[in-house]
């Protein structure tokens, strides 16, 4: 269940895969959107647009949604307007501070597991 999980949310295109408020891809957002092209055939999962913050421009969302649709349909994924949707994602994310945190005990993690001690051993950070 928890893979099969993690593969549909390997199908949300999250907002920070747009140039900032706008419908433009980063370079990321294009690789990304390249990868579900390929695996769509195969994988039953819809595509999720992130919508915007808020809700707060449901206009940019619909043409961020549109743009999706047919770099997948260009694609060759001539169901990619049947499976793409605006929509929060499965997962909220994190947000700055608690992505440090998490950062930090993975480094203390790490450290104790590589012969490390605190970090600084071999195969620590």
């Amino acid at each position: 269940m928890m893979e099969t999980n993690g593969e549909a949310a390997d199908f949300v295109i999250y907002r920070n895969e747009f140039v900032d408020n706008s419908s433009e891809l980063t370079p990321y957002g294009r690789d990304h959107i390249m990868e579900i092209a390929a695996r769509m055939p195969s994988a039953p999962f819809p595509v999720l647009v992130q919508r915007s913050l808020n809700n707060a421009d449901p206009e940019l969302d619909h043409i961020r949604r549109d743009i999706v649709v047919r770099v997948l349909t260009d694609l060759g994924n001539q169901d990619a307007d049947q499976r793409t949707v605006v929509s929060q994602p499965y997962s909220n994310g994190i947000n700055s501070m608690e992505g440090e945190q998490d950062y930090g005990r993975f480094r203390q993690i790490r450290g104790r597991n590589n012969f490390g001690g605190g970090g600084g051993g071999i195969g620590g950070f």
